[in-house]
């Protein structure tokens, strides 16, 4: 054989070499593809679209995964009170005749202003008959040619601050004792005080009643009004704590919502202790993470009918 014939021959092996391999490489290249398609989930991602500015109208509230402190609490229920060192009933120091009256019903007084004029019997002298602090008057008994007599004349309170008065029964009194922090409420207003004192209830009811001070500049806690307050019996630490109200029920899952950008997907999460607020997270979720913190039901809502819209 020459070697023209042997270079054409060596010549098309080398063809045929290259072309399987090239064959080889794309088969295994399509193969690869199908594989990788194949291994995709047959669903969709479950996530909600939300722009900031819709979330913000609709009301969703974010907030950021942190540790905190749950509080166990027992719930007491009782009324606002005057406090006792800010209510004044005024009377004349010597007996005789109301000559002036200064003060009436819902007027603002200061510290000794005078609220009338009386004219002593024995002396024959008049003098004045003042605030003992600044307040309002709240009773007013005199009027001008009435003799005094030793009887109330006006009534004055301050109610700048004033008491709430907690009713304790049998079954409360292991957790309750003083200095424990309580959270009182009323319609419309909160605040953390302490409870100050314990005290028997008058005629023998069977209950004490726990006292606790309220600061009332806002006039918000008016007295007589029912009240309740949380006592925390009870503070334990954990490391990741969320709202309750972030919390749905979503194929057979406890799940938070979790935002990233405009997009919310729900994640499932195990759940430990909670308080009447707030619960601990064992799993699902991450220091950090931005979750629903409230109206996450409208996310749910939305996942659901777009499954609803898919089966049928």
């Amino acid at each position: 054989m020459n070697n023209k014939n042997l270079n054409q021959i060596n010549i098309s092996i080398i063809v045929f070499i290259i072309s399987s391999t090239l064959g080889l490489l794309f088969s295994t290249a399509i193969n690869a593809s199908e594989d990788k398609h194949g291994d995709e989930p047959a669903h969709e991602i479950e996530l909600v679209l939300m722009a900031d500015s819709l979330a913000q109208k609709m009301g969703v509230k974010t907030k950021s995964v942190q540790p905190g402190s749950l509080e166990v609490s027992a719930r007491l229920y009782g009324s606002i009170v005057t406090d006792p060192a800010s209510l004044s009933h005024v009377r004349a120091r010597f007996d005789g005749i109301v000559t002036k009256v200064n003060a009436n019903l819902g007027k603002k007084v200061e510290k000794g202003e005078t609220l009338a004029v009386v004219e002593s019997n024995q002396s024959l002298k008049a003098y004045s008959v003042t605030a003992p602090f600044s307040g309002v008057v709240i009773a007013r008994h005199a009027n001008e040619g009435e003799l005094s007599n030793g009887q109330v004349l006006f009534s004055v309170a301050n109610y700048n601050e004033v008491w709430a008065e907690l009713k304790v029964f049998p079954k409360q009194l292991p957790s309750i004792s003083e200095q424990q922090p309580v959270v009182l409420g009323v319609q419309g207003a909160a605040e953390e005080s302490t409870i100050e004192h314990l005290l028997p209830s008058p005629n023998e009811m069977p209950y004490i009643l726990a006292y606790a001070k309220i600061g009332n500049t806002s006039g918000l806690w008016p007295v007589g009004a029912a009240i309740k307050g949380d006592v925390i019996i009870n503070r334990s630490d954990v490391s990741m704590m969320i709202p309750k109200t972030s919390i749905q029920a979503f194929e057979g899952n406890s799940v938070v919502f979790v935002k990233n950008g405009n997009e919310y997907r729900p994640e499932p999460v195990t759940l430990g202790r909670q308080d009447s607020k707030n619960v601990e997270v064992l799993s699902g979720l991450r220091i950090g993470d931005v979750i629903v913190s409230e109206n996450s039901y409208l996310f749910k809502a939305d996942l659901e009918k777009s499954e609803a819209g898919h089966e049928h």
